[in-house]
């Protein structure tokens, strides 16, 4: 799975975009960026990506919960 922050990957061609993914790591893994862009990458399998563009994450804390990593981006089709 190729994941670019950008929107575009250099040397190859969109040819399908299948639309947003987004995930979230779990509570108890040390490195919670690593987990969420592993489930990432497993959301966007599912829909038949072979990348992901535009990709991001962001901690995310709070009081009432333990804190965790949102990733998102655009699931496509490149070759």
């Amino acid at each position: 799975m190729i994941v670019s922050t950008a929107d575009t990957i250099p040397g190859k061609k969109i040819v399908k975009t299948l639309g947003l993914v987004t995930a979230k790591s779990g509570w108890i893994f040390s490195n919670r960026e690593e987990d969420a862009r592993n489930n990432l990458e497993k959301n966007a399998e599912q829909l038949g990506a072979n990348a992901i563009i535009g990709y991001r994450s962001e901690s995310v804390r709070s009081s009432f919960t333990p804190d965790y990593v949102r990733a998102y981006g655009t699931a496509v089709i490149v070759e």
